[in-house]
């Protein structure tokens, strides 16, 4: 039971949420609708009427039978925002009955389609679709022009009728003098046809044969079918009758065995005949209803007759109209901004209305630096950059101008700045990494052509230099830091669209130091050669002599080297080479003193 109960629940929730779901697709499908809704403008644009004759001459004086021309003109104001698909439309006054429906074209000087017309003979509906072409121009006008003839259920006496027609969202009046031409009483033949309302290719004619009932015998009629037409024989029939003003009252029908085909047309042998006959048919139209108008002719003989000779055309029907309009064009041309004002390839520009509607877009500038855009109708635009050509910065800043009657042909201008870059270059000890000042270079193109020269790295080993447009470059070392080995490798950089801002680096090697030059020893002295050894004399025995009183004595000192008396036992020869060897041994150490202080 639970159970039950809960299922129950969930069948309702999930009711709820497909109504609610289905609810708010029908109210978006209706605000679609109303959005994408077509606007009727009535009878708005209708500036003028006026009523005319079979030869376009303006009259209000007319004869009930006759052909009337109504003629419009229309103009759309530039204020309005009107769209393809939507109307124009009124409706005719009951007085005036439209020959036939009719449809066409409103087209301008060029064969462009403004709008597409439909009027309809049973109601009087003038229906005026436009296309798109009301969206693309501006000071859009045109006429209208319909045949009718006049309604004899209301026009039906020789008076003055007030006739109200639409005009400019409103109506207007138009008193007409409509007079009656009676059928004369000695007519004998007369014919007369109108296109069908419904179906403008079918034409219908009828015949009154001895409208003045006279007698004639062996009377015979033979019709001659006009141009663009042919005969639907299976529509012919005749009747005797009388007529009462226009009224014919039908007798007795003309029995089928009296017609018979001809290569032109048709012939009835009426036999004799002191009554009205009134013979009817139809034609098709082989222009498919196109003609403003068809003719047929026919003849009536008899023994005691006169023949007579009759032509007729149907009223003038259907309808026609145009339209015509006008556009403005602009054109821009791109350039730099140097004094020589290059011609700049390439930029890309959207095109924006007043509304900020984006009317066109990937509009691009030729070789020679313009865009030209035509077609524009009647109002305030902007020209915004998209894409800047090559090497140059974008500059989306708007290009305003204005398109109406006075300004139909526009010429604007955008300039483009060249995007700059810069180059910094660090200059380092190759083998401490430490900054150096004093190192100058000087930049070069990638043909080696000096551009600038005496860049000189400063105390923190930088060198900037700025200003440069996009390319391959070089900078070249021309001195070398002091105590630096000088290196005239090219140093290779770009400046690129995005890479503006380039840092390079540059290494040099410290010159080595020179080492000294060793000191020259001193001359190292000659030894003192020993004076030979004197042999000592004998010593003499003293007398004995008495003591006397000291005698005071001076003892001299020598300045030479005490010489080694050799010992008692010993030669002479071995006392000189131990004196050699002690003069070796000290030359010996002076030198190796002075080589180690060296």
């Amino acid at each position: 039971m639970k159970k039950s109960k809960r299922r129950s629940k969930l069948k309702q929730i999930g009711l709820l949420f497909l109504s609610a779901i289905l609810l708010v697709n029908v109210i978006f499908q209706t605000s679609a609708l109303k959005a994408d809704a077509a606007t009727s403008y009535g009878s708005d644009f209708l500036k003028t009427l006026e009523l005319q004759d079979e030869d376009g001459n303006a009259s209000t004086d007319f004869d009930k039978y006759d052909n009337v021309k109504i003629h419009y003109t229309w103009e759309i104001p530039n204020s309005a925002d009107v769209k393809a698909g939507d109307t124009m439309d009124f409706t005719l006054p009951a007085e005036i009955i439209l020959q036939a429906n009719s449809n066409f074209e409103l087209k301008d000087s060029k064969g462009n389609v403004v709008g597409n017309a439909t009027a309809s003979s049973r109601t009087g509906k003038v229906t005026v679709t436009f296309t798109d072409y009301v969206e693309n121009n501006s000071d859009i006008n045109g006429s209208l022009d319909f045949w009718s003839g006049w309604n004899k259920e209301i026009i039906n006496e020789s008076e003055n009728y007030p006739v109200e027609f639409p005009l400019n969202g409103e109506t207007t009046t138009i008193t007409v003098d409509i007079s009656g031409t009676p059928i004369a009483p000695t007519e004998t033949a007369y014919k007369y046809g109108w296109v069908d309302q419904d179906n403008p290719e079918i034409i219908h004619w009828v015949v009154r044969v001895n409208y003045a009932e006279i007698s004639i015998e062996n009377a015979v009629y033979e019709d001659t079918i006009g141009a663009n037409q042919t005969l639907d024989f299976s529509s012919l029939q005749a009747f005797h009758g009388t007529y009462s003003g226009d009224s014919f009252t039908k007798g007795a029908q003309v029995p089928a065995a009296a017609f018979s085909q001809t290569n032109g047309g048709f012939k009835v042998t009426l036999g004799n005949i002191t009554d009205t006959v009134r013979i009817t048919y139809d034609t098709i139209a082989t222009d498919g209803g196109a003609s403003d108008k068809y003719t047929n002719a026919g003849s009536l003989t008899g023994d005691n007759y006169v023949t007579r000779e009759i032509q007729n055309e149907t009223p003038y029907s259907g309808g026609n109209g145009s339209g015509d309009g006008t556009t403005g064009s602009v054109e821009l041309t791109k350039i730099d901004d140097t004094t020589q004002k290059k011609p700049l390839e390439g930029a890309e520009f959207k095109l924006v209305n007043s509304a900020g509607t984006t009317v066109q877009e990937g509009l691009t500038t030729a070789a020679d630096g313009t865009l030209s855009i035509t077609q524009l109708k009647f109002d305030t635009y902007q020209l915004i950059e998209t894409k800047a050509p090559a090497g140059y910065v974008l500059d989306n800043t708007p290009v305003e101008f204005t398109i109406d009657s006075t300004h139909q042909a526009i010429s604007v201008t955008k300039e483009n700045t060249t995007i700059k870059g810069s180059v910094s270059l660090t200059k380092t000890d190759s083998a401490t990494a430490a900054v150096l000042a004093g190192a100058e270079f000087e930049l070069q193109d990638s043909t080696g052509k000096t551009l600038q020269t005496g860049l000189t790295t400063n105390e923190q080993g930088i060198l900037t230099v700025t200003d440069l447009e996009l390319g391959d470059y070089q900078l070249v070392e021309t001195k070398a830091p002091a105590g630096y080995e000088l290196d005239s490798t090219p140093v290779v950089f770009t400046i690129g669209q995005n890479s503006t801002n380039v840092s390079v680096t540059k290494e040099n090697t410290k010159i080595p130091a020179i080492p000294d030059k060793p000191l020259t020893p001193d001359t190292p002295e000659m030894p003192i050669i020993p004076k030979k050894p004197v042999i000592p004399v004998i010593p003499i025995t003293p007398a004995a002599v008495l003591p006397q009183a000291p005698i005071s004595r001076t003892v001299i000192k020598e300045t030479t080297s005490m010489v080694k008396l050799p010992k008692t036992g010993d030669t002479p020869l071995q006392s000189d080479l131990g004196l050699l060897l002690v003069a070796l041994s000290t030359g010996s150490l002076i030198l190796l003193r002075k080589n180690r202080q060296g």
